[in-house]
């Protein structure tokens, strides 16, 4: 039988000592190590018992390298600081995990160039892959590695998992109708999906009869204080591309002593945990941000595995809470 050495410690040794040990060929060893069927059980015990007398324990890196993987997927998030990318980041997290696969993180803080150069350091780690959050970068991605994108600015990007922004923009107009809007503002941002809210939203409300007054922002509380305070007086629903932005929206309108939902009706976009918290409680569509990333990893993995399904679509859902319920004033007596 193997014993350790003689001072008690555990020093580490390379597979050509373990082989000599053995009394196998390096190949054995390495077979052994690699869960191959070939090597037989009394061969496979005597390598590992030999393995563990003298610390040796195979480099990951090089089996990886053998395999042609890495067994880790990186993810490019525009802000690793807002909730809801870290929703997505936990479904890409849970889904991926099952197939043995870890995640190394990066932020492009939503510039091109950033991302680009995250990207880059990623590749250096040896991902199998990359799911990059709202890109930017488009086609100046590497192209040595395949991606899949979320709600990337590029729609002709492909393995995309994308929510139906303009759906979303329907469903708001619907639920702003519903409240009795008759001037309905939209308070949007740069980059596709805003664009694609603010078209469902300007269609439905055209086919009620309605013309929608626009204010940028730029998904930022203060932009959103900044757009309230610049909305006419006449308006009396307002649809916010993000709660976020909302959040300043209502803080605009407490400021100018305008009710809300009894002036003013307002519908937020994401669901985020601050719309419950907000004053009154914010209606928002429901952007199901641990469903994107599930969807995103299950879509990766496919991809990784050169069986990539088609992209997916996601559909939205309105959450309808105190802003968006008009209560009429109160006749005087």
């Amino acid at each position: 039988m193997a014993t350790p050495p003689p001072d008690g410690s555990v020093r580490a040794a390379g597979i050509r000592e373990v082989a000599r040990r053995a009394g196998v060929s390096i190949a054995t060893v390495s077979r052994v190590f690699n869960a191959r069927s070939t090597v037989q059980p009394g061969t496979r015990d005597r390598v590992l018992e030999e393995a563990r007398a003298v610390g040796y324990s195979p480099s990951p890196l090089g089996r990886n390298l053998v395999r042609g993987r890495s067994d880790l997927l990186g993810v490019i998030l525009p802000n690793t600081g807002f909730p809801l990318y870290g929703a997505v980041l936990r479904g890409i997290e849970d889904t991926i995990q099952t197939s043995g696969m870890s995640v190394l993180l990066a932020s492009s803080r939503d510039d091109a160039e950033v991302e680009i150069r995250a990207v880059q350091h990623l590749l250096r780690h040896a991902v199998d892959g990359c799911i990059v959050v709202n890109s930017r970068a488009g086609s100046g991605l590497p192209s040595e590695r395949v991606y899949v994108h979320i709600a990337p600015e590029d729609p002709a990007a492909p393995h995309r998992v994308e929510l139906d922004n303009v759906r979303g923009g329907e469903l708001a107009a619907a639920e702003l109708l519903a409240g009795g809007a008759r001037c309905p503002a939209y308070v949007g941002a740069p980059g596709r999906e805003s664009a694609e809210r603010e078209r469902g939203f300007v269609t439905r409300m055209a086919a009620a009869g309605r013309q929608v007054y626009h204010v940028p922002g730029d998904y930022s509380e203060d932009s959103g204080l900044r757009a309230g305070m610049a909305l006419p007086a006449e308006v009396d629903a307002v649809f916010v591309a993000g709660d976020l932005m909302a959040a300043g929206v209502l803080r605009a309108l407490h400021q100018q002593g305008r009710r809300v939902p009894t002036d003013v009706t307002v519908v937020g976009f994401d669901d985020s945990l601050i719309a419950p918290l907000l004053y009154p409680r914010l209606s928002s569509v429901r952007q199901p941000a641990h469903d994107l990333g599930v969807a995103a990893g299950r879509l990766a993995l496919s991809v990784i595995a050169g069986t990539a399904g088609p992209d997916v679509v996601i559909t939205p859902e309105l959450v309808r809470r105190e802003s968006s319920i008009r209560v009429p004033s109160p006749r005087p007596p």
